[in-house]
């Protein structure tokens, strides 16, 4: 069993103690470590769920590229989609779009970023289609907001865009392998058990966080929603990526992102739009650096500038995006 393993049950049994026995103090450090505690229970459920749900679909002979078309892209995107549905389903709807806003801002000027800075990144052939697939959504959003606002309908279109986009994703005829399912069945339920309440635990501890540092300092809720909880859904495509890079896994590094960016736009944005009205500044600070962002991803694999330099610039991006928010 791996140490985080072993810290997981500890974690989270005293979130549940904090959430739901009302035992709350007014410290800083308190709401902060609310976050980070809820961040780690978070992530580790988001990993047993997809676990869990990869060792179900094996006993069913689905192969491990469908499964890494599905269900692992649904596992990186969970804690958005964690945070984000709860936030908009409690009314918290900034915290719902700056989360989801605030990290794919943060999964293309840091996760790319820091990827580009630790080695010259060749991306796949595919990674240029792809980011124009990101592109097209992100104007999608654009158009959608013009209104003030993201509603029912806005979420049912941003939701079809998702599905024809994975529909699409078959036609490449990538083809895996046939899985074979390792753990017993008692383990498989007991692994998407924790998964599953870990996933809504975190989540709904790192949306109470985030809405009692942004009341203590008196600063927009989406401010801290589109950096700080923003850094913490992004740590599972954060690691994916810098570890894809350093072993020369370029494609991954850079098709994580992407795929990741698409999913929050299409299924967690589009989720949380059902759930409840999203009222959405189109000259917000996170919404311009999100659009800059999608713009320039296109144009660094447009022109393979995926260099160290490049990172550097991403990074510096990033630093000027969260001082920017907070203004």
């Amino acid at each position: 069993m791996r140490k985080l393993d072993i810290i997981y049950i500890p974690a989270f049994l005293l979130l549940i103690f904090i959430l739901y026995f009302h035992i709350f103090f007014s410290s800083i450090l308190f709401y902060f470590s609310m976050i980070i505690i809820g961040c780690f229970v978070l992530i580790k459920g988001s990993e047993y769920f997809v676990e869990s749900t990869v060792f179900m679909a094996a006993r069913f002979g689905v192969s491990e590229h469908t499964i890494g078309l599905t269900v692992v892209a649904f596992g990186t995107s969970l804690p958005e989609l964690a945070v984000s549905g709860i936030a908009s389903y409690t009314g918290h709807v900034e915290t719902a779009w700056g989360n989801v806003i605030g990290s794919n801002v943060t999964n293309i000027l840091l996760v790319m970023g820091i990827a580009m800075a630790v080695t010259r990144v060749k991306p796949s052939k595919f990674a240029f289609r792809d980011s124009i697939t990101m592109l097209a959504i992100s104007l999608l959003i654009l158009l959608l907001i013009l209104d003030g606002k993201l509603q029912f309908y806005d979420g049912i279109i941003l939701l079809v865009f998702y599905i024809i986009f994975v529909y699409m994703l078959r036609k490449r005829g990538m083809e895996g392998e046939e899985m074979v399912s390792e753990i017993s069945p008692l383990l498989t339920f007991f692994l998407f058990l924790a998964g599953i309440t870990g996933v809504a635990t975190g989540a709904d501890a790192m949306v109470k966080g985030a809405v009692n540092i942004a009341s203590y300092f008196g600063v927009k809720e989406v401010a801290v929603a589109a950096s700080i909880v923003a850094l913490g859904t992004s740590l599972p495509e954060l690691s994916t990526s810098l570890v894809a890079a350093v072993k020369q896994h370029h494609g991954i590094a850079i098709g994580n992102v992407i795929g990741s960016n698409i999913m929050n736009l299409g299924m967690v944005l589009g989720f949380s739009s059902l759930l409840h009205t999203i009222p959405i500044k189109i000259s917000s600070v996170p919404i311009l650096f999100f659009i800059f962002a999608a713009f320039l991803t296109t144009l660094l694999l447009m022109k393979k500038w995926t260099g160290k330099a490049a990172g550097i610039i991403l990074l510096f991006l990033y630093a000027l995006f969260v001082v920017t928010v907070y203004l």
